[in-house]
């Protein structure tokens, strides 16, 4: 074979080396967040990379509601589901941990820092912070005085795998753990590029691949999917066979 899957690198117990790394994409189904409602929170394989979860929510947790849908790795229709499967919570489980499953010395880095921004007349930045001060009465005066900006930073191995400002953070929402015992992450940077990242800090960024979203690395090793904004409120959800 010309091609030698990334499964090898679970299957021979070693760890991972993602500089010389290439995909082969294939589009999955559009998501119409229109159609769908609420906002992209999961992508999720199955066990044996059959089908993918999609999640999305509506409105702010925990009062949000959540709705469901699977789809065929292989393409086909969105089939609403009436809950998150067990394997979707176990695979978010995994993709979203703190440590490098198999790997536990290799965790991600929480930091958090604080900006004071002057918000009032003549600021081009909104009077409020992200959905959750947006009714907030409190906001009146902090528009005046200033407020404190709050950022979260996840890094791993001196690389910023997530950023989180003035939001609540979330797991998995930029970045995907490669296969058990292989130390290898995938993420989104801030533009929406794809990379990937080992223990051993090789780094291979994807030529591309811009405003994704969600990646997430199937369990085998040999496919990774995500979502790339297409406009306001539509996707392209794309997966990829991962080849050396």
């Amino acid at each position: 074979m010309p091609w030698l899957p990334i499964l090898a690198w679970a299957l021979a117990s070693q760890t991972a080396d993602v500089s010389a790394i290439a995909l082969t994409p294939a589009t999955v189904i559009e998501l119409d967040l229109g159609q769908l409602k609420g906002e992209l929170r999961q992508i999720g394989w199955s066990p044996d990379a059959s089908q993918l979860y999609i999640q999305t929510v509506d409105g702010d947790p925990p009062k949000g509601k959540v709705r469901h849908y699977i789809v065929a790795s292989e393409g086909g229709p969105l089939t609403p589901a009436d809950r998150q499967p067990e394997w979707a919570r176990a695979y978010w489980a995994f993709k979203s941990d703190r440590t490098a499953p198999g790997v536990p010395a290799l965790e991600i880095e929480v930091k958090q820092s604080h900006d004071t921004t002057k918000i009032g007349a003549g600021s081009s930045r909104p009077g409020t912070m992200a959905g959750s001060l947006a009714d907030n009465a409190e906001n009146a005066s902090m528009a005046s005085e200033g407020q404190r900006d709050t950022l979260w930073r996840f890094v791993l191995l001196d690389q910023t795998i997530a950023e989180f400002k003035d939001t609540r953070p979330i797991p998995g929402l930029t970045f995907s753990w490669g296969p058990t015992g292989s130390g290898a992450i995938a993420f989104t940077d801030r533009d929406g590029r794809l990379a990937f990242l080992d223990q051993a800090k090789h780094k291979r960024t994807i030529a591309g691949v811009k405003d994704a979203t969600l990646p997430a690395w199937s369990s085998d090793g040999s496919r990774i999917a995500y979502a790339v904004k297409q406009g306001r409120k539509k996707y392209q959800l794309v997966w990829c066979t991962i080849t050396r």
